[in-house]
């Protein structure tokens, strides 16, 4: 069923410092990106460069395969080498269904951002979807998360209710603005809406949203030699610190648009990765000047109704 372009809009992106920046698709949709610098009395030697960028959504092609293997492995992050990332990717670009890919540089250029979902009904038995499924579970024992997904892993059984899960991957290069996540999710659901129409096994009773999450940790690098400190920056040093110790164990959200999905959630879950680097690693990922970061997985559950709700939030 062909499918109404989404009308344009305007998104706010900053450049500075730089961000990471089918024959006819369906889904065609441009976002204009900009940004202006503040006034001051140096403006003339402050101001930032603008750039205008036309975010455009096309369904994954084949050539997208190595785009989207990269943001997968950013998603999964330190646990990425534990599952078979190309055979995942394999099935994203050939699910016809749903799915899509944001770039700047048209259908040929590579994906910034990514979101599909897996139909754990139609691929459980695939081998790749098998062992997502199995590090799922194992990331969830002891923990509410656990007993609620084991009916959902599990193959539908004669005289049982049916649920029917999927399991949404998305992800985006850093520093992509947030203002093309509500409308990836829309077209999302309307592709769902879709096949359902076309009797396509897509009525999904439950959402499982696979995302990244992080913990600040105060460096443990070797302050440098700075000149001798007057009291007040010596005070503003110890805030500082104090600050960095309060937030240790705060979680913070890589997307903004997880707040809405956690607050239409059955359950949710923020795990360390199993094969997590220690935390002296953070420094290698310094978010601020004085804390580094260490990323988690986060996994939320949505019935149906929670999740459309949170689209329709978004």
């Amino acid at each position: 069923m062909a499918k109404e372009p989404l009308p344009s809009s305007t998104s706010t992106m900053d450049i500075d410092p730089p961000s990471n920046p089918n024959p006819t698709s369906k889904k065609s949709k441009k976002r204009t990106a900009s940004d202006s610098s503040s006034g001051s009395d140096s403006e003339s030697d402050d101001t930032k460069e603008l750039i205008n960028i036309d975010f455009e959504f096309f369904d994954p092609l084949p050539h997208d395969f190595h785009g989207i293997k990269l943001l997968l492995r950013q998603l999964f992050d330190a646990d990425s080498h534990l599952l078979d990332l190309s055979a995942l990717t394999d099935l994203i670009l050939d699910q016809k269904l749903v799915g899509s890919t944001v770039k700047v540089d048209g259908k040929e250029g590579d994906p910034y951002s990514f979101l599909s979902v897996v139909n754990l009904g139609l691929h459980f038995d695939t081998p790749a979807v098998k062992s997502l499924v199995t590090y799922l579970h194992s990331q969830t024992t002891s923990t509410p998360l656990y007993e609620l997904l084991t009916p959902l892993f599990t193959p539908h059984k004669e005289g049982e209710e049916e649920k029917r899960l999927a399991i949404i991957l998305s992800e985006r290069l850093i520093n992509m603005p947030p203002d093309i996540s509500p409308p990836s999710y829309k077209m999302l659901l309307e592709e769902i809406g879709y096949a359902v129409e076309d009797n396509e096994p897509y009525n999904f009773t439950h959402y499982l949203l696979l995302s990244k999450v992080y913990t600040e940790i105060e460096s443990s690098l070797p302050p440098s030699s700075p000149p001798p400190q007057s009291k007040r920056l010596k005070q503003s040093s110890k805030k500082s610190k104090s600050k960095s110790n309060k937030n240790k164990n705060l979680i913070f959200n890589f997307h903004p648009e997880d707040e809405i999905f956690l607050q239409n959630s059955i359950q949710e879950l923020t795990y360390k990765y199993k094969h997590e680097p220690p935390e002296e690693s953070a420094d290698s990922k310094r978010a601020f000047q004085d804390v580094g970061i260490l990323p988690r997985g986060r996994m939320v559950l949505m019935s149906k109704e929670g999740f459309e709700k949170a689209v329709e939030g978004l």
